[in-house]
């Protein structure tokens, strides 16, 4: 008598970064499929961040028959299933079963490019399809693929949700930690469940998404000598020094395309990631190219 061992998946998270993803000020999400395969192609976050299930959550993996599979854009967990009914997991998931994932940040640079208020680094995001009883009830929801949102200063836990969060890490998982993500068996609503009202699991798998907004800046141009300026330039003088001159508006940084400046009918470079000026006082954060 032969058998085989069938898995199946039974919810995926998307680790998407727009500064990688996004094109000059071409967005991702506008791109049409071609394009977006192309970028996707390109694209691994694990030079980013680093996604690691906690210890507890190795143990529910391991004791439930799942197995957890990371991707060049994210991750997938997958479920033992029984070989007579694919959508019937091989061990009984309970509603309460839930999984918590570590972001730890792998990039030096990870906030010069990232629209994250640097003045909250070291603060702990919580991404779940299930809300915290130590946040109030409008704290916001991780979001399923193909919904219109990023991670912002809203998904910032309050001092006494970080604080029990982390009193169950240890000291290496408390290193470089941006966040957690965790996902729950059955979430707040419906449409955030990973199996049905009978426990079995859907034919297509809950996809999430983790969406981190590439940061906009003013970019400054450090000349060493005067400059002439007009007015149908794109940059004009900062605080009438000829030798530094400043876009108009702020502009996305991205690590692919080529957003158009002009000096005199002349393009300037785009400025890369390594070194940003923030101004606190007026609220303002400058990229510095040297010319």
């Amino acid at each position: 008598m032969s058998y085989s061992i069938q898995y199946k998946e039974l919810f995926g998270v998307k680790i998407l970064h727009r500064y990688f993803l996004d094109k000059g000020s071409v967005e991702f999400r506008t791109m049409n499929e071609t394009e977006k395969v192309k970028q996707l192609n390109n694209y691994n976050f694990q030079g980013v961040v680093k996604i690691v299930p906690t210890k507890e959550t190795v143990q529910n993996l391991n004791g439930h028959n799942l197995v957890f599979k990371t991707l060049d854009s994210g991750f997938t967990v997958w479920s033992k299933v029984s070989e007579s009914d694919d959508s019937e997991p091989f061990i009984s998931l309970d509603d309460d079963l839930n999984f918590t994932f570590l972001i730890q940040i792998k990039d030096s640079v990870f906030y010069n490019y990232t629209d994250l208020q640097l003045e909250n680094a070291g603060k702990l995001y919580y991404l779940s399809n299930k809300g915290l009883d130590s946040e109030p009830n409008n704290f916001p929801l991780l979001d399923k693929s193909g919904g219109n949102f990023h991670v912002d200063e809203d998904f910032i836990l309050s001092a006494e949700g970080e604080k029990v969060e982390k009193a169950s890490l240890n000291a290496g998982e408390k290193e470089r930690l941006l966040g957690l993500i965790r996902i729950y068996m059955k979430g707040d609503n419906s449409s955030l469940n990973l199996t049905n009202a009978q426990g079995k699991i859907p034919s297509s798998a809950k996809i999430f998404e983790v969406v981190f907004k590439n940061r906009s800046t003013i970019w400054r141009y450090l000349f060493d000598s005067n400059q002439q300026v007009t007015g149908g330039d794109d940059v004009k003088r900062e605080n009438g020094n000829s030798k530094v001159l400043i876009t108009k508006n702020e502009h996305p940084l991205t690590k692919s395309g080529f957003i158009s400046v002009e000096l005199g009918g002349v393009e300037l470079p785009n400025p890369g990631v390594a070194l940003i000026k923030p101004d606190a006082a007026n609220n303002k954060i400058f990229s510095e190219i040297y010319m």
